[in-house]
């Protein structure tokens, strides 16, 4: 099997202009445009406007958030994809916003106290001890990420833990007005299955999809596989060796490096619609959509619900990873999110599934390439 047949990537060049999309955003995908009506209700035209105003608002969003300095808490584009909103807790810069071309948002709380609140949380052991009034079944913390458009600090809980989850707060110095406690009904678990596919396999076994093709080989999740192991086709063909790999930690991501006269071509498997390229990697603001591509379930979109979140699977915790709205399921692990043709990250792991909907994570895919020092492929 070819291996552009694992490769996933995103769809058409977007304009750079914050506003109406060029002829050219109107070349997105016809898979990716369907998968956008059925997830997000959009049109064609909707679809590619909304894209070309996302990826142009990341620019804004830097800008202000350079400029505001410590005044800065947070940024993310409306639901309909047509605002950019950007927090600050001076009301003086409000002006300095608006003429930046997004809309104020005054806030008691800065992004860096409520940052630094997480990180205290990712330095501690979260574990609640048992008791006979809490069992293993319904105690755990989930997940926790800061939520810019609440300024606050959100802490996922199963039922018996949300107690536990005030107090954790607590101890790293909020009040309760700075944090809040959600309960979900089940922990994430990663996508990797043992099911075979149209994926590749580690050590001939589980499997997981390919995330993004770089000069030397291809990047996926730190979960699929350990240093050393091998990936193949689900023929048998030989793909590489992981040459690294960072699972639980401080991220979920993994390298490949491929043999030689493998050839990356900067195209995916569009699940019967053609090839999809990539021609970037600027990261998407909170708010913004964004698709997902797997080897189980295809194509699906969302939106990015919280950026830098920390997530407790059974293996350990992973911080520093994005929440969606996208589903995913086993198999679909290592696989592409991206925001048009701009690369997100590779899928981590998350909770539900594609028949009634999840919530997802996933490992930013700069953090892989600047720490293994690799090179996006780019059609």
């Amino acid at each position: 099997m070819e291996l552009t047949r694992f490769l996933t990537f995103l769809a058409a060049v977007l304009p750079l202009a914050y506003g109406a999309p060029s002829p050219v955003a109107n070349s997105l995908h016809p898979e990716i445009l369907a998968a956008m009506k059925r997830d997000l209700g959009l049109n064609a035209k909707q679809a590619t406007a909304r894209v070309a105003r996302e990826v142009a608002a990341a620019g804004v969003i830097e800008q202000l958030r350079s400029s505001t300095g410590d005044a800065f808490a947070g940024a993310w584009v409306a639901e309909d994809g047509t605002t950019i909103n950007v927090a600050v807790t001076n009301q003086a810069l409000a002006a300095d916003v608006t003429n930046a071309g997004a809309t104020p948002v005054i806030v008691a709380n800065s992004l860096s106290k409520l940052e630094e609140a997480k990180k205290a949380l990712d330095n501690q052991d979260i574990s609640q001890a048992k008791t006979l009034a809490t069992s293993s079944t319904d105690s755990g913390i989930a997940a926790y990420y800061v939520d810019v458009a609440a300024n606050k600090l959100v802490l996922e809980a199963l039922p018996g833990s949300t107690a536990h989850a005030e107090a954790l707060a607590a101890q790293v110095g909020l009040v309760a007005s700075e944090f809040e406690v959600k309960t979900v009904e089940t922990m994430p678990t990663t996508f990797a299955s043992v099911r075979g596919g149209d994926a590749y396999l580690i050590n001939r076994a589980a499997r997981c999809s390919v995330g993004f093709g770089v000069t030397t080989g291809f990047v996926s999740a730190g979960h699929c596989g350990t240093v050393g192991s091998t990936a193949t086709t689900s023929s048998g063909a030989s793909l590489g060796t992981f040459s690294g790999s960072v699972f639980p930690g401080n991220a979920d991501m993994s390298y490949i490096r491929t043999v030689s006269g493998t050839t990356f071509t900067g195209t995916i498997n569009g699940y019967g619609s053609g090839d999809l390229p990539v021609s970037g990697s600027t990261a998407s603001a909170v708010g913004s959509s964004i698709c997902r591509s797997g080897s189980t379930s295809g194509v699906h979109c969302g939106t990015v619900r919280a950026l830098s979140a920390t997530v407790n699977y059974a293996e350990g915790r992973v911080t520093g990873l994005t929440q969606t709205s996208v589903c995913a399921e086993p198999g679909d692990s290592g696989g592409s999110y991206y925001t048009g043709a701009q690369a997100q990250g590779v899928t981590s792991g998350g909770s539900g599934d594609c028949t009634v909907g999840g919530t997802t994570f996933f490992q930013p895919v700069n953090e892989i390439l600047s720490t293994y020092g690799l090179t996006l492929v780019r059609s």
